[in-house]
């Protein structure tokens, strides 16, 4: 007898249960070598939908809420289960997994593993508590004999949910294309077991769904090297998230990742130059038609864009015979790849390793700011470009007419300038016009918060960010000056503002010691005076005060816009914050208090569940076309084309 009932589709118990004499390979070793880590890419196979379930207490969460900030591995079970290449497999391979990442934090701390119930009739908040007691190590293994001791250490954390009844289970079975049989015994009453095919998924931070393993391939080999694979996805920053398609061999974040390097178990993860490739796109239709949630994009009547002139820019862009000694080009510091900024380093290296005064500004978006710089020294970008040409830590070109003159004398570039500026040669206007043009079309929008906010899709973001982001414009105050409104949102208000990271850069008094870290795990304190002695002192920075020589300016730096934040940090003005985390906490304390503190920096006093609800906000705002910008530009050769 077998009666169909949504996803639950009962089927009649067979008259005799099949004997497993196979075990899944999962319980012992692979039969060949998984695939190293990073030596392929997991495409986007679908979304993670959103549900709310019940957690080990009874109380109602959100699959969303659980998977931010994590990868997670979701499988779908009874606790009753006598299958052994069922319920029980997962069980094995997921502790085989904590046991094996014992000794690897970076890993464990950001894995989770998920045991979703489909059988809310038995499997009640109580039930799954006493599984998970005893499955996390937590349980008096006296008061329950019958359950053995799992030996693995609970490092990676492991949630068990259940449901609040068989109707709200549907939905969810159905959104994740797993069907279950209950089997009725010969009088058609429940027999109490399920058949289901197992299925465990692997979620990204980014709820998308990026492997789905069935038995056979079910093992803690396989299962680790993809996670190792997404990791090596993400940029260094622990919040900067991007879910890559999986259709291009896009490198992104930093060549040579150096994320737990403190740590004495630290392995170089450099990737090769090889990586580098791209796809040219059409620039010109992007400024034309601007991603949703930007407005037109203003361009100057002297200097139209043309197809022809956004290329010949987007080359002297990458071109390092742009600096005296051919080697740093626009590009050195404002790297596609890691946000068009530069995420290793808290401020660039210039010319012949010189240090650069402050942290690279993304360029995405750039063509809206009404002025450039930290301190607005200029307000146009066919000016802006020639103070990093021209300045001696940065690409060091002796003056305006050695540019020109070194240009004229490349012949890869003889009649270029005439053929994209109308007869016009190569020329101190020209040279800016064709590099403002390339800068002008890196227009990036449409991200999660845009479809959300601008294009009404509901679930385009989770429940947290929606928290976040009305915090955002409510208690944390964060769109004074990072502004909305409701046709766009630039996250910028064309504004200075004081808030303590520049005064206290000045003002603070240098330890006596500072902290090293030499290799891997291995710190040392060295005397400031030994520092002095073999590196350049903190370089001067009074911000706006510069130019206007208004002690009121002191400190004063401009708005940056949040766009895309999650892919460009280190952030302020001079990279002292690592994290977006960091961020928020700063601005929560109110910044550094000082005589020209700005009045809108004030306490918010967010409590922990706030903060981290402004970040899940914050790292919305990642555009959706950042992939085809960056592939854009590893189109173009980089330096000498000979």
């Amino acid at each position: 007898m077998i009666v169909t009932i949504s996803a639950d589709i009962q089927a009649a118990e067979p008259e005799v249960e099949p004997e497993v004499r196979l075990f899944a390979p999962g319980y012992g070793e692979l039969a060949f070598t998984a695939p190293p880590a990073g030596s392929y890419r997991l495409p986007i196979l679908n979304d993670a939908k959103n549900a709310t379930v019940l957690n080990a207490t009874g109380q109602p969460i959100e699959f969303h809420q659980l998977f931010e900030h994590k990868y997670t591995l979701l499988s779908f079970m009874y606790t009753r289960c006598n299958d052994i290449n069922g319920c029980p497999l997962t069980n094995v391979v997921f502790n085989r997994i904590r046991h094996q990442l014992r000794h690897n934090p970076e890993l464990s701390n950001k894995l989770q593993f998920i045991s979703m119930s489909f059988d809310p009739d038995n499997d009640t908040p109580e039930v799954i508590k006493a599984v998970s007691d005893v499955l996390n190590g937590h349980a008096n293994h006296h008061q329950h004999s019958e359950v053995p001791k799992i030996a693995a250490r609970a490092d990676v954390e492991w949630l068990h949910l259940t449901a609040a009844s068989e109707e709200s289970l549907r939905p969810i079975l159905n959104d994740y294309n797993q069907g279950v049989l209950k089997r009725l015994d010969a009088s058609g009453k429940s027999s109490g077991n399920f058949s289901h095919i197992l299925r465990v998924y692997l979620i990204d931070d980014n709820y998308k769904i990026r492997n789905i393993y069935s038995v056979s391939f079910l093992h803690p080999d396989i299962i680790i090297n993809d996670v190792k694979t997404l990791l090596l996805e993400k940029n260094t920053n622990e919040n900067q998230q991007i879910a890559a398609s999986g259709q291009s061999d896009i490198h992104w974040g930093p060549g040579d990742n150096k994320q737990n390097y403190q740590s004495s178990s630290y392995t170089t993860r450099s990737v090769s130059i090889k990586a580098r490739v791209g796809q040219p796109t059409d620039l010109l239709s992007l400024v034309q038609s601007p991603p949703l949630g930007l407005p037109k994009v203003p361009v100057p009547n002297n200097n139209k864009l043309s197809t022809a002139k956004i290329a010949l820019g987007k080359r002297l862009f990458f071109d390092r015979r742009l600096s005296l000694n051919n080697t740093i080009s626009c590009a050195m510091c404002h790297i596609p790849e890691q946000g068009f900024t530069n995420n290793e380093l808290k401020t660039p290296v210039g010319f012949e390793g010189r240090s650069v005064r402050r942290n690279a500004p993304t360029l995405y978006n750039i063509a809206y700011f009404n002025t450039l710089h930290h301190d607005s020294r200029e307000t146009s970008l066919e000016n802006q470009i020639w103070q990093p040409l021209l300045a001696a830590n940065e690409m060091a070109m002796p003056s305006l007419g050695w540019v020109v003159q070194k240009l004229v004398n490349l012949s890869d570039y003889q009649g270029l300038f005439e053929q994209v500026f109308n007869g016009a040669g190569i020329s101190v206007k020209t040279i800016g016009q064709a590099i403002a043009s390339y800068e002008r079309t890196l227009l990036a929008a449409d991200s999660a918060f845009d479809r959300w906010y601008f294009g009404q899709q509901k679930n385009a973001i989770s429940l947290s960010a929606q928290r976040g982001f009305s915090l955002f414009t409510g208690k944390a105050q964060c769109s004074a000056c990072h502004q909305v409104n409701n046709e766009y949102a630039l996250f910028i208000d064309q504004q200075l503002h004081n808030t303590g990271v520049g005064w206290h850069r000045s003002m603070k008094k240098a330890p006596k010691f500072q902290r090293i870290q030499i290799a891997p795990g291995t710190f040392v304190n060295v005397k400031q005076s030994v520092i002095k002695k073999v590196s350049q002192g903190i370089i001067g920075d009074l911000g706006y005060y510069e130019l206007t020589q208004d002690p009121a300016d002191r400190w004063r730096y401009r708005t940056p816009t949040l766009r895309n934040i999650s892919l460009t940090a280190p952030y302020m003005h001079d990279g002292s914050l690592s994290t977006l985390a960091e961020v928020v906490a700063f601005y929560n304390q109110g910044g550094i208090e000082n005589d020209n503190l700005s009045p809108l920096i004030k306490p918010l006093n967010l409590t922990k569940q706030e903060s981290a609800d402004l970040v899940s906000f914050l790292t919305t705002l990642t555009a959706s076309n950042i992939e085809t910008l960056v592939s854009d530009a590893f189109a173009v050769p980089i330096g000498d084309v000979d």
